[in-house]
């Protein structure tokens, strides 16, 4: 539903369209690269899929009227993202940035903690083709 969708429509022998369904809602190629520009790949800690191959997902759901902006937009690989609502991990944007908690296993303090991958974390002000 993130990454990409469709809309049902079934039309009838004189091109007359009988049923129109609800359009899945999914990030345009802009958003997509510029949540890429901002995440640089998943954001899940110790996780080093690069944002090639990541899917774009919906901090709060679409389902529960979550918006499909950069503001609510964030990069999971295909394994975080199919099983980020059962493995424990939480994720929340604050001040347009996301931030992750992670499982009680992995972090008994429950701290909340900018996404590794974002590149507004890194202390180097220098631009990496400088350094």
């Amino acid at each position: 539903i993130c990454s990409g969708g469709a809309q049902k429509v079934i039309v009838g022998d004189t091109g007359d369209v009988l049923y129109l369904g609800d359009t899945v809602r999914c990030f345009t190629p802009k958003q997509r690269a510029a949540i890429t520009a901002r995440d640089g790949g998943c954001i899940i800690p110790g996780c080093t899929i690069p944002a090639r191959w990541t899917e774009t997902h919906h901090v709060i759901p679409w389902q529960q009227h979550g918006r499909t902006d950069i503001d609510n937009g964030t990069l999971l690989c295909w394994f975080h993202h199919h099983t980020i609502d059962t493995s424990g991990w939480k994720i929340r944007m604050i001040n347009s940035r996301p931030q992750v908690r992670g499982p009680l296993l992995w972090d008994p303090t429950q701290t909340w903690r900018p996404a590794h991958s974002h590149r507004a974390n890194t202390t180097n002000p220098e631009p990496p083709w400088r350094t």
